[in-house]
């Protein structure tokens, strides 16, 4: 298989910038990835984070189980007090928000 289409390792990254918890993950987010950024948003939650920024730069991919998984933790923000914001990925994972109607469902920040 070419190197271009091999896919590089998951990770996500979790950072404290003033009041705001970014997490940043890197791959691909899908059902085989998506159970690691829940156990960081529910651990940051846990821990008391107020407002909750996830970083969708990194990404080269998402699949159903990702805008899921985000979609459960936007509906549950104004319930459980929180804020959620997300910054947009490339062209890929902005169109999935465009195709599901997802992008108007969503608070957008720049990167």
């Amino acid at each position: 298989m070419p190197e271009d289409f091999v896919p590089k390792p998951f990770r996500c990254d979790v950072a404290q910038l003033d009041d705001t918890t970014h997490l940043r993950p890197e791959g691909e987010l899908d059902i085989s990835t998506v159970d690691e950024v829940e156990r960081l948003l529910k651990g940051t939650l846990e821990g008391g984070a107020k407002r909750i920024v996830v970083d969708l730069r990194g990404l080269t991919f998402m699949d159903s189980t990702g805008i899921t998984l985000l979609t459960r933790y936007n509906n549950a923000a104004g319930r459980d007090g929180y804020d959620l914001a997300l910054i947009q990925g490339d062209e890929r994972i902005v169109r999935l928000f465009s195709l599901t109607g997802l992008d108007e469902y969503f608070t957008f920040i720049p990167g």
